[in-house]
């Protein structure tokens, strides 16, 4: 992309309307990529929380309503861009998206598609009977067409490779990476933890997440009863909405812990409410990744999570945080005491989580092994 050679011309695809991990994984890549001189827009709905955080990265949107599964408008527009050279590539992020770019591929004759999963068991596999068949079918179809298939972690990797959704030497792992922190614009912990009504002499956990069974927010709780018992200065912070709010928001008072556990609900800073944090945790037993725990790091938080999904290959044990095994809530809230009553351990961890952050999770790497992978033929 130097010298007389035209830049590399990009879409990331994907059509969700809210901003949650897959859209934040986009909205970094994209700006990654405009600062490594590629040409790279945003294929999404023009009123999605994803094209005006794009905008405001100064990433230009290709405006794509989401209009139903078989959505040929969507294809005449890609295919249009694909033939005419306005788009060398195509990089989607779910599986409809990657339906619909593989037809336009096909139509155009040209262009490139690739793939990334996010998830380690998508959606479509739930599907039963008739239609859980032809849906298997149609994505085994659309991984074939796909030049490329990216994975977010080893454990996603393994899991596409085991249903049989690719084949190996298709399927590249390229980590999440994030933007640092801007921290002259967070809050200060004073202020979060005033707001929490909590002060500096409590051990104040955070856990973000969306409250749906897969990230198991019971067990959190559970152990926060134990943990409660042991360090009554102890507070956690949940951020995140779904469906489990009422019967969390039920049981924090059923365990005693209306004074140690508040649900937050959505928080669009969590960057704050993560400084602001002595420690981060995240119970979830299958998580593909775990975005929220490289902001944590990030900020120098050391870290407690499931040795489970992405978190094993992001936290190192012992180092910058600590393992413990999935829905245990015993575990989960010895691992939090260690942590609790030992700051120089905290502290030592959450050094070490930076440095590890920086090494391995930033956004320009990212962008470098997803160019790396487009390069693949």
């Amino acid at each position: 992309m130097t010298g007389t050679m035209k830049p590399l011309r990009v879409a990331l695809f994907t059509d969700a309307g809210v901003f949650a991990g897959t859209e934040r994984h986009v909205a970094d890549l994209a700006w990654g990529m405009k600062q490594s001189g590629v040409d790279v827009c945003v294929a999404c709905p023009p009123r999605s929380p994803l094209a005006r955080q794009s905008a405001h990265n100064g990433i230009p949107i290709l405006p794509i309503e989401k209009n139903g599964n078989a959505d040929w408008q969507a294809v005449a527009v890609l295919a249009r861009r694909l033939r005419s050279g306005e788009l060398d590539l195509i990089h989607a992020h779910n599986g409809r998206t990657a339906c619909l770019a593989a037809i336009a591929k096909t139509v155009a004759q040209r262009g490139r598609l690739v793939f990334t999963q996010h998830f380690l068991a998508p959606a479509h596999l739930a599907r039963t009977g008739l239609n859980g068949g032809l849906s298997r079918w149609i994505h085994q179809r659309v991984a074939s067409g796909c030049d490329r298939i990216l994975a977010i972690s080893e454990a996603v990797r393994t899991s596409i490779i085991q249903r049989d959704a690719s084949v190996e030497e298709k399927v590249s792992v390229v980590p999440n990476g994030i933007r640092p922190p801007n921290t002259r614009r967070l809050l200060s912990p004073a202020l979060v933890r005033a707001r929490l009504g909590i002060g500096a002499e409590h051990f104040l956990l955070v856990c973000a997440a969306r409250l749906e069974p897969e990230k198991d927010l019971g067990t959190l709780i559970a152990a926060m009863e134990q943990v409660a018992r042991k360090l009554p200065r102890a507070f956690c912070a949940i951020a995140g909405e779904g469906s489990q709010y009422e019967m969390l928001r039920a049981e924090i008072p059923r365990r005693g812990l209306a004074a140690h556990v508040t649900l937050l609900g959505f928080q669009e800073d969590t960057a704050s409410l993560l400084r602001a944090a002595d420690l981060f945790v995240l119970p979830s037993p299958a998580e593909p990744f775990g975005l929220a725990i490289l902001e944590a790091m990030a900020l120098g938080k050391p870290v407690v999570a499931s040795r489970a999904g992405g978190p094993v290959e992001i936290v190192r044990d012992t180092v910058t945080g600590l393992l413990c095994p999935p829905r245990n809530p015993a575990a989960l809230a010895e691992n939090i005491l260690r942590i609790a009553n030992s700051p120089t351990l905290a502290a030592c961890m959450g050094a070490a989580g930076k440095s590890r952050y920086r090494e391995a999770f930033t956004v320009e790497r990212m962008v470098r092994s997803t160019l790396a992978a487009y390069a693949v033929r």
